[in-house]
C-alpha cells in the first residue's frame, strides 16, 4: 500500500497527568479532526496493561514504566477514529532492569508527549491483519486532493484493422486453411496502408480530431481510433459558511463561525468558547432550518466517508 499526501499537519500534544490511555489520545484526535495519520509518543506511564497479539490475555504491569517507543497508525474503525499503541517499556525491578513490549490496552499517564502527523487529504480505515496486528486497510484507503483531482493515465489500445466486403471480393470463395491465409494477407496489407494526410492546422476542431495518440509514432503507423471519454456530471461546490453563521459539528457540537480562510474555518465552540480550526475538504456541508428570530444561517458539518 502506497499513499501520497500533499496536505499534512504536525500536532505536538502533551497529555495531563492521571489521564487514561487510549481515551486521552482518541479525544485529542477527535478534537483536531484527524481521520488518518501516524502517532509517536514518549514519556512515563503506570498501571499499564499490555497484550501481545490478539489471542493472548492482557498482562498487568505494576510500577512506573518509561516509554522507550510508542507509535501506531491512525484510521477509522466502525466509523470512529482508532489509533495503534505498540510500545516498548522499561522499569527498574527487584531483579534489575526489566523490559516489556506489546500493544497498550490501558494505562495511566504520568507524563506523555506526542507527535501526531495528520494527513488531511486522506481517509483510511484500520483492520485486523492475519498476523494479529491492527494495520491500515489498503482497500479502504481513499486519497482525495481538494485542489486538483488525480488523473489516471489512459492506456489506448489500437483498434484491429477491419476487412470490408469490398477488400476481399477479389479473393475466390473457398473453405479451409487457404481461405484463412488469404484473409490474413488482405488484413496485413490493409494494416500497412499509410495514414491519411493531416488536416489543415487552421481548423481547430479538425486538427483536434486528427491529433495522434501519444503511444504511437507518426512514422508509417495506422492512426488508432480516438477514445471518447464519457461526459462527467458537473457538481456544484459545497457551500462555505460565513462569519456569524452557526454550525453543528459532528464532534464539537454547536459552534459560531469566526473567520473563513479558503477551505478552512475558525469556529468558536459554544460549550467552552474555545477556538478551533477545521478543514472543509473532509466535511459535508448541509444547510439546516433557521430558528425563529435567527438572522444568521445554520449549517450541518458531517464527515465525508
Amino acid at each position: 500500500m502506497t499513499v501520497t499526501t500533499s496536505s499534512a499537519r504536525h500536532l505536538l500534544v502533551s497529555l495531563t497527568p492521571a489521564a487514561r490511555l487510549p481515551e486521552a489520545i482518541l479525544n485529542t484526535l477527535r478534537d483536531e479532526v484527524v481521520l488518518a495519520g501516524w502517532m509517536r509518543a514518549s514519556g512515563v506511564l503506570s498501571e499499564v496493561k499490555l497484550r501481545v497479539g490478539t489471542g493472548g490475555m492482557p498482562e498487568h504491569v505494576e510500577g512506573i514504566l518509561h516509554v522507550i517507543a510508542l507509535d501506531g497508525s491512525i484510521g477509522l474503525v466502525a466509523g470512529d477514529v482508532s489509533c495503534g499503541m505498540r510500545a516498548v517499556l522499561v522499569r527498574d525491578g527487584e531483579a534489575g532492569r526489566e523490559m516489556f513490549a506489546g500493544e497498550i490496552i490501558d494505562a495511566r499517564v504520568e507524563a506523555l508527549e506526542m507527535l501526531v502527523m495528520a494527513f488531511d487529504d486522506v481517509t483510511a480505515a484500520r483492520r485486523l491483519d492475519l498476523a494479529g496486528a491492527w494495520v491500515l486497510d489498503p482497500v479502504s484507503a481513499d486519497v482525495a486532493t481538494a485542489s486538483q483531482p488525480v488523473l489516471k493515465p489512459i492506456v489506448q489500445t489500437p483498434a484491429a484493422p477491419r476487412v470490408t466486403a469490398s477488400s476481399v471480393s477479389s479473393a475466390p470463395v473457398s473453405s479451409g486453411f487457404g481461405d484463412f491465409v488469404r484473409a490474413s494477407e488482405v488484413a496485413h496489407v490493409a494494416a500497412e496502408r499509410p495514414a491519411p494526410a493531416p488536416l489543415r492546422a487552421t481548423d481547430p476542431q479538425r486538427q483536434a480530431a486528427a491529433r495522434p495518440s501519444p503511444t504511437f509514432s507518426a512514422n508509417n503507423q495506422a492512426m488508432p481510433q480516438r477514445i471518447t471519454r464519457p461526459a462527467e456530471e458537473e457538481t456544484e461546490d459545497d457551500p462555505v459558511p460565513e462569519p456569524g453563521d452557526t454550525v453543528e459539528h459532528f464532534a464539537f457540537g454547536r459552534c459560531e463561525v469566526v473567520k473563513t480562510e479558503g477551505d478552512r474555518l475558525h469556529v468558536r465552540l459554544v460549550k467552552d468558547q474555545r477556538i478551533k480550526e477545521i478543514a472543509l475538504e473532509m466535511l459535508k456541508v448541509t444547510p439546516l432550518p433557521v430558528a425563529a428570530g435567527q438572522t444568521s444561517r445554520h449549517w450541518q458539518l458531517a464527515r465525508k466517508l
